[in-house]
């Protein structure tokens, strides 16, 4: 087949319009023209898309059923336009976010919607990991910006844009034989088992203060263990507030908690350029976190 854009343009307008007079004022052309890219189209695909028997044509069934195939090739285009445009500005055309499991997620999705009204033509891969798996992903070039509590140093090709800190806090079940004390000292903890955040390899953990400690890559598990009383664990306190476990742990008091605040950043590649999206989106994260005081801010 050898029919063109011009020629779906014409039949779409046409339709829509209800006549080949209109289409041909809508799309500044002579009716004549409009007519013969329809004709030229009907007899491309070997069937009549309007009946001309009347005064004003009518779409044929055929041409009910190709009217949305023929609005949608032109749709693409319309996208391929902007998109083509976009790129051509030095704007990316699609960015791949990984997001550090671990931070409040219900907040920081809210900047999602803002982000398609505002990039319409940007197409986003979203990803989810523990922090390690961010640094990762944005070291092997598997994802773009992310979003991450900071721990350990970074690789030296990666850097750190700071948003805000979340709050951490020492929890423990409230069966826990230590769940009646006021404060706890670091010599009871160590009595204790500690469950303690590790990357996906079992490597890379957070720093434990008892000999007796479990390595877990995911902080929402070890709140679960926390909660069967099987032991303590420093975690954001948001976690710790959720509806899941809130009522089942005790935020404690320890003087082994001189540190109160995580780092929460955006990771990237030293060499990455800038763009009005990602400044876009350091800014709005920003914003999200100052408007959330009881989960993210300033220690």
């Amino acid at each position: 087949m050898n029919w063109t854009l011009d020629q779906l343009l014409a039949f779409v307008t046409a339709a829509e319009l209800g006549s080949f007079s209109a289409a041909g004022r809508k799309l500044n052309k002579a009716q004549s023209r409009i007519s013969s890219a329809i004709a030229n189209l009907e007899l491309d695909l070997g069937f009549e898309l309007f009946d001309r028997r009347s005064k004003f044509p009518v779409l044929t069934s055929l041409g009910k059923e190709m009217l949305p195939e023929a609005q949608a090739v032109l749709n693409q285009c319309l996208r391929l336009e902007s998109r083509a445009l976009t790129a051509a500005s030095q704007e990316p055309i699609s960015l791949r976010i990984a997001i550090d499991e671990a931070l409040p997620l219900e907040t920081i999705h809210t900047i999602f919607p803002q982000l398609s009204n505002t990039f319409p033509n940007t197409h986003l891969v979203i990803t989810n990991g523990s922090r390690d798996d961010i640094a990762v992903a944005i070291a092997q070039h598997n994802a773009d910006i992310g979003l991450m509590i900071s721990h350990n140093e970074l690789p030296a090709k990666l850097q750190l844009h700071t948003l805000g800190y979340l709050k951490k806090v020492l929890i423990i079940g409230k069966q826990h034989p230590l769940a009646n004390e006021d404060i706890l000292s670091l010599a009871q903890l160590r009595q204790y088992r500690q469950f303690v955040l590790c990357n996906r390899s079992g490597e890379n953990r957070e720093h434990a203060f008892s000999p007796d400690h479990w390595d877990i890559d995911s902080y929402y598990l070890i709140c679960e263990l926390v909660t069967q009383n099987q032991g303590w664990a420093i975690v954001p306190e948001h976690i710790a507030s959720t509806e899941w476990f809130s009522q089942q742990l005790k935020i404690a008091k320890s003087d082994i908690l001189s540190d109160r605040f995580m780092e929460v950043g955006i990771v990237t590649l030293i060499q990455s350029p800038r763009s009005t999206l990602t400044d876009w989106i350091m800014v709005q994260m920003r914003q999200l976190m100052a408007n959330h005081p009881n989960e993210v801010g300033a220690p």
